[in-house]
């Protein structure tokens, strides 16, 4: 029962800000009626949850794991709160978002790091098997992606986006309260753990850049690259172009559809490499599924109707997810396992900033040009980025050399 209420306060807390990964872009765009209003409240969003993400690295891996990740929620459904009161009884400006935004960060992400590192002291408390555990946080986190963005447009599809806030701050109050409802002994930190936050303290970061940087790690730097502006790319579909479409056809409730489409389609492929992933030579295997995803994203940013988009994010999440399989095991093989951690918060803390700019630097091209002209120079530019990926010969011998070792 104990394992129940834990996995099920990681789950609302992921359907909460799956919810929310919906409604906010919509709702930017509605009251303000200002694209680029969406990458300033995005850019808001990023540096607060990059700071204190960074920040709440050493009070986790200091204080009791259970009130940390319960104040975040707390902090996280105040935010949403705070917008829904202020959408239900008076206007929401671009001043009340660009608040809760800043809020938000301040919560969503120590709660996220605390409640992942409390999965050393379930495995203590428990005696379950690591990867039992690690493997059911992943299936949680997988079904979050998909059905809370399709609860999202089911609500959307019947109430005003404003009412549908409250369930987000609800579900984020009820994560923050099963939390704090699981054994103490989940909060616990052994010292043999060695600093299990999944964000990188600044020493860390500075570790990974030098590490990167040095002569030997081109292919590791080549993915790195390839992971950070995949990021990008799925943020400002998912937190722009898509919602813009949306809104501007007026079915603002499909928006949750297209996302949970996109969260299908990984799902799908992530199955499908599973299937075919040793059977298939890797080389041709990466050529395949980034021209396919190359040509997919060209194909989805064409919005010819609310369906066609749909189909084609679940088409995209496919590619997306046999892409990323491939070079996360190649880049597990090149990277020292001593370095995986310091490598990873590298990468999260960078994701966090680059995808928020990446909306903010849309929206002005948008506000400046056309949407058309915005769609267009996201795909140069991921063709751009595969280009040099590709043509990469360490890279290339890398993926060739993964299948046999």
């Amino acid at each position: 029962m104990q394992l129940v209420t834990y996995f099920t306060s990681f789950a609302f807390s992921l359907f909460g800000n799956s919810i929310a990964n919906v409604v906010l872009p919509v709702l930017v765009l509605v009251s303000t009626g200002e694209v680029l209003a969406a990458g300033i409240v995005a850019v808001a969003s990023g540096a607060s949850t990059f700071v204190f993400g960074l920040l709440s690295g050493p009070l986790i891996d200091r204080y009791d794991r259970r009130l940390l990740a319960s104040a975040g929620d707390l902090v996280s459904a105040s935010s949403i709160a705070l917008l829904a009161a202020v959408g239900t009884f008076g206007e929401l400006s671009l001043t009340w978002f660009i608040i809760s935004a800043f809020l938000s960060g301040i919560g969503d992400m120590p709660a996220w790091n605390a409640r992942e590192a409390m999965i050393y002291g379930v495995q203590r408390h428990s005696g379950v098997a690591l990867q039992t555990l690690v493997g059911v946080r992943e299936t949680v986190s997988a079904l979050a992606i998909v059905l809370g963005p399709t609860f999202a447009g089911l609500l959307m599809n019947f109430f005003d986006a404003r009412s549908v806030l409250w369930v987000t701050a609800a579900t984020s109050l009820a994560a923050g309260a099963l939390c704090l409802a699981t054994p103490r002994a989940y909060g616990r930190m052994d010292t043999s753990e060695g600093g299990s936050s999944k964000i990188a303290y600044w020493s860390s970061f500075r570790d990974g850049i030098v590490f990167l940087g040095r002569r030997k790690n081109a292919v590791l730097r080549a993915l790195t690259g390839l992971n950070v502006a995949s990021v990008m790319l799925v943020t400002i579909l998912q937190g722009l172009l898509i919602p813009v479409f949306m809104t501007l056809r007026g079915v603002d409730y499909a928006n949750g559809y297209a996302l949970a489409s996109v969260g299908l389609g990984l799902l799908a492929g992530g199955l499908i490499y599973a299937l075919i992933g040793a059977r298939v030579p890797g080389w041709p295997l990466t050529l395949g599924a980034s021209l396919l995803n190359v040509v997919g994203l060209a194909l989805l940013v064409q919005f010819h109707s609310v369906i066609y988009t749909v189909v084609m994010c679940f088409l995209f999440g496919i590619s997306s997810a046999a892409v990323g399989a491939v070079t996360g095991v190649v880049s597990l093989q090149v990277t020292p396992e001593e370095m995986r951690g310091r490598l990873n918060g590298l990468q999260n803390s960078i994701s966090m900033v680059i995808g928020p700019l990446g909306i903010f630097l849309t929206a002005w091209l948008i506000a400046g040009t056309s949407v058309a002209a915005a769609d267009w120079a996201l795909v140069i530019f991921w063709v751009v980025v595969n280009a040099l990926f590709l043509l990469n010969k360490r890279v290339r011998r890398a993926v060739q050399e993964s299948q046999t070792g």
